[in-house]
């Protein structure tokens, strides 16, 4: 099936899938669908032709069903995309026998009427982007594929569960097709290979379909979507019961809910299990289903969001994609839970061991903010600017309606409870088992306003002071630790020493603290040369500067560091009613807002330094723009949202 669209076919609002999952999930609407634009942002086209290796992406058979596949040159380089516009992409592709790309766009009839859609990851820095539109011209000669697409969606993604590795070309390859059963028989089962195949996988990317009614199709045009699910080896699973119907768990993301709205509308779906230490893939297509609540946890205990695909086809080819790993160790995603397994399966005796973490103590800053500590089970190692994954689903069904009175309702089912915060007090040599995290109360969550009020009604509301919460027994689980921001390693003078401009927008400011403490500890020491500009936009100053000078404690006592230049430029509504920064801090105060000029940045030589950026998306979009006008390579800008 073929879908004739245009350019201007770009999404004028969640469609009713999208809008039914997000009702059905009960999600805030956090995101706007000015998220998805129509045109492939200038970072988007840089990315798709530059850092590549392979491109899955996603085509309809002649059926309508879904399909993913996953490009790559005949050799595995990155050199097999070019973007001639902002709303276009062509791709150079060897293609190899069995994967379903070729039948499906012959299937079309056309040379410009298929719709198609991708997704680029560079698995090595965990990067992401999708894309979607329609092929405006393609052509096939021995294998060699040239597709010119037309771009009308694009989108930045969740990286949470991209586990990292490194792949090198691997060009020698024989293809081999093992399985190629397009249309299965209702009694058929996969063969245990294939099964076995799947549940040892950690990554598959996902193909869906939007197939719009003809009065919606003005406003929400039919399109096909790839994403990815990534998780720990077996995520995915098998039923026994059939040996066909594919179990797919969904861990929250970006919660826009995409795929899911989606599936919602066409139950169908694809997906592509591509090996990267055999170069194998398995591509299978079926009829697919959400579950929620109750209906998932029959299926699979603890997942609250399940989608179930019982094949209608697959190929399994060998040795096929001319890209390996090389012999590093893959880094796990921290975000990803321990595998659950299906109701009928027999789990394996030994569990995945998970630091229990305490609640001992917080402090309370304003009506929005506040700082917990938590002590964990054993000793652990949180790098400056790195982030937490505490899974706090006992907590939130137990605890919370022991210690407040408050009756939990339809918004709470079907959430994981496991949120992600950036660590503001890591651990020290000395105290190997504590941590800070500084979190804002966020309108409409679930978790976050009743650790609030739990802190505050136990805190007898004291504002400033370490209150003792040990005796609440609060405890949580820690899945991992992770984050975007680089940890900058100390450079003598001779080298000229390290120059950094730091950008944070509000609650941003988070993995700024726990640098500040890692530079002020090694200043302390005489470690290093160290120009710090900080920059921080926040509409509650006091706070955010009293947080930044216990920050640089390791510094108290003395008046002026030779190894360390600190400023602080504040952009706040108005000034701070008082500045209690050290003296050796240098403070400017601008009046008003960030803004995308660059004149600024270019008044603190932003060109001149490596540029970390933390905040919510508009205010990275804006700060990325007043670079750019300064001059500053956004490819070389190190930045952390908090849109996920």
């Amino acid at each position: 099936m073929s879908v004739a669209t245009d350019s201007n076919a770009a999404l004028k609002g969640w469609h009713p899938g999208e809008v039914a999952v997000q009702a059905i999930m009960h999600l805030p609407a956090r995101v706007s669908i000015a998220a998805v634009v129509n045109k492939l942002p200038e970072q988007h086209r840089l990315f798709h032709t530059t850092r590549l290796h392979f491109l899955p992406v996603t085509t309809l058979d002649a059926e309508g069903r879904p399909w993913a596949s996953v490009l790559t040159s005949r050799h595995g380089d990155s050199n097999f995309i070019t973007s001639p516009s902002d709303t276009s992409l062509e791709i150079e592709a060897h293609i190899w026998e069995g994967d379903p790309i070729s039948q499906n766009l012959y299937g079309t009839k056309a040379k410009s009427d298929a719709l198609i859609s991708g997704i680029g990851i560079e698995v090595a820095t965990r990067r992401r982007n999708k894309f979607a539109g329609f092929v405006a011209n393609w052509s096939l000669d021995d294998r060699e594929l040239s597709l010119k697409l037309s771009v009308t969606q694009a989108l930045g993604l969740c990286p949470k569960y991209i586990n990292v590795r490194k792949l090198i070309a691997h060009p020698h390859t024989v293809p081999q097709v093992f399985y190629d059963r397009r249309k299965l028989s209702p009694e058929e089962r996969l063969p245990p290979d294939v099964i076995e195949f799947i549940q040892a996988a950690d990554t598959v990317y996902l193909s869906t379909s939007y197939v719009a009614s003809a009065s919606d199709q003005g406003k929400f045009p039919s399109h096909v979507g790839t994403n990815h699910r990534g998780g720990r080896l077996g995520f995915v699973r098998i039923r026994p019961s059939d040996g066909r119907t594919v179990m797919l768990p969904n861990y929250s993301g970006n919660r826009l809910m995409n795929s899911l709205g989606n599936i919602h509308v066409t139950p169908l779906a694809g997906l592509v299990f591509p090996s990267f230490t055999s170069g194998s893939i398995l591509y299978i297509t079926g009829t697919a289903t959400n579950l929620f609540g109750a209906p998932a946890q029959e299926l699979m205990p603890q997942m609250n969001v399940l989608t179930t695909i019982r094949v209608t086809g697959y190929v399994f080819v060998k040795d096929a994609l001319p890209l390996r790993e090389d012999h590093t160790t893959v880094q796990r995603s921290p975000y990803s839970p321990p595998v659950r397994y299906l109701a009928e399966e027999k789990p394996p005796t030994t569990s995945y061991d998970d630091i229990e973490v305490v609640l001992v103590r917080a402090k309370i800053h304003n009506d929005t903010l506040f700082t917990l500590t938590f002590q964990t089970s054993r000793r652990i190692a949180i790098p400056p600017s790195q982030n937490v994954v505490l899974d706090l689903l006992s907590f939130l069904r137990t605890r919370s309606h022991q210690l407040l009175d408050w009756t939990e309702d339809e918004s709470t089912q079907n959430d994981d409870c496991v949120r992600t915060w950036t660590v503001s007090i890591p651990p020290t040599a000395d105290i190997p088992n504590l941590f800070s995290i500084t979190m804002r109360v966020i309108e409409g969550g679930l978790i976050t306003p009743i650790l609030y009020r739990i802190v505050n009604e136990h805190a007898a509301h004291i504002s400033g002071e370490d209150v003792d919460l040990t005796p609440l027994d609060i405890s949580v689980r820690l899945r991992g630790i992770g984050g975007d921001l680089p940890v900058p390693e100390p450079l003598a003078t001779c080298d000229g020493g390290q120059r950094l401009l730091w950008i944070a927008g509000g609650i941003g400011l988070t993995p700024f603290l726990s640098l500040t403490r890692y530079i002020a500890e090694l200043s302390a020491r005489t470690f290093g040369l160290w120009e710090v500009v900080l920059v921080l936009s926040t509409r509650e100053p006091e706070v955010m500067l009293g947080l930044i000078t216990e920050a640089l404690s390791a510094l108290s006592g003395i008046s002026n560091p030779p190894d360390l230049s600190y400023a602080v430029h504040l952009f706040s509504p108005g000034p701070p009613n008082q500045v209690s920064l050290p003296s050796f801090v240098s403070f400017y105060h601008h009046l008003g807002r960030l803004d995308g000029s660059g004149n600024f940045f270019k008044s603190v030589q932003a060109k001149e330094k490596d540029v970390h950026i933390c905040g919510p998306l508009p205010f990275v979009l804006t700060s990325m723009k007043g670079l750019k006008n300064a001059g500053v390579d956004g490819e070389h800008v190190k930045r952390e949202r908090f849109t996920y």
